[in-house]
């Protein structure tokens, strides 16, 4: 939960004391790094766990996982703040609704450094 928690609050802060549109342009690496995790986790359900292949394939799934939704959380949150700064005063902005974003992927990132530190443990 600490590890979680430090890992958040530097890349939100990170991610604010940015200069604006810096992290923006990551939504295409972003969508091929996606597509990629999503390959080796399903690849990681149909290999075993005890060959090479195998645990090659779920540390790319885990490892990168987290790698993607630290990169994810850097995207949304700096999405969040360029649209209070863009929106007109007149037009009702809801950022809770954009914050669900920023909770999965803390989520996300949570459920992997907790199965690092359970496969280490392992060990």
């Amino acid at each position: 939960m600490l590890c979680t928690g430090g890992l958040v609050a530097g890349l939100t802060g990170a991610a604010v004391t940015a200069p604006s549109d810096k992290f923006l342009q990551w939504s295409g690496p972003l969508m091929m790094g996606f597509g990629a995790v999503f390959a080796t986790t399903i690849a990681s359900n149909f290999m075993g766990p005890t060959g090479a292949m195998g645990k090659g394939v779920y540390a790319i799934a885990v490892y990168g996982g987290v790698v993607l939704f630290s990169a994810l959380l850097l995207y949304q949150t700096q999405q969040v703040v360029a649209m209070c700064e863009k929106t007109p005063a007149h037009i009702t902005y809801d950022p809770i609704v954009m914050s669900t974003g920023i909770y999965m992927s803390t989520i996300n990132i949570f459920i992997r450094i907790l199965s690092i530190l359970s496969n280490s443990r392992r060990k």
